[in-house]
């Protein structure tokens, strides 16, 4: 409408990106959280997994303890079981936090293309004549 401040834009182009923000975005929100409780499910596992091999340590210690001549060796032995569970868990920690991060940062690379595309739409939608000048155009 010439000087107004009501900007006409193409219909159909507009609907066609709400459209593709629509599909693009929760698929990708869904991803992250798959991602998210997948680390999750890594972590407690990985917790049970450590608990389970301490567990096991401290029985393995306890019977050793009770047989006085390897009381020494058992203690040893004990510390470095319970060491090496502590180490693998960690590991397992550590794998789970990368993957995550990968995951996520191929989330945020996504959503920044997604962004361009929304931005560019946005930008051509701007640059567009309004509609009183195409009017005149084709007259």
């Amino acid at each position: 409408m010439p000087l107004s401040n009501k900007v006409s834009i193409d219909e159909r182009e507009a609907l066609d990106v709400l459209d593709l923000m629509r599909t693009t975005v929760p698929e990708e929100i869904k991803q992250a959280r798959r991602v998210n409780q997948e680390r999750e499910k890594i972590l407690a596992q990985a917790q049970t997994e450590a608990n389970r091999l301490i567990s096991q340590a401290q029985e393995r210690v306890e019977r050793m303890l009770s047989e006085d001549s390897v009381r020494v060796t058992a203690e040893e032995r004990a510390r470095e079981i319970i060491e090496q569970a502590r180490h693998d868990a960690e590991d397992v920690r550590r794998g789970a936090d990368d993957y995550a991060l990968r995951m996520l940062d191929r989330l945020d690379a996504e959503l920044h293309r997604i962004a361009g595309s929304v931005q560019h739409a946005i930008e051509a939608l701007h640059d567009q004549p309004p509609a009183a000048e195409m009017v005149e155009e084709q007259v």
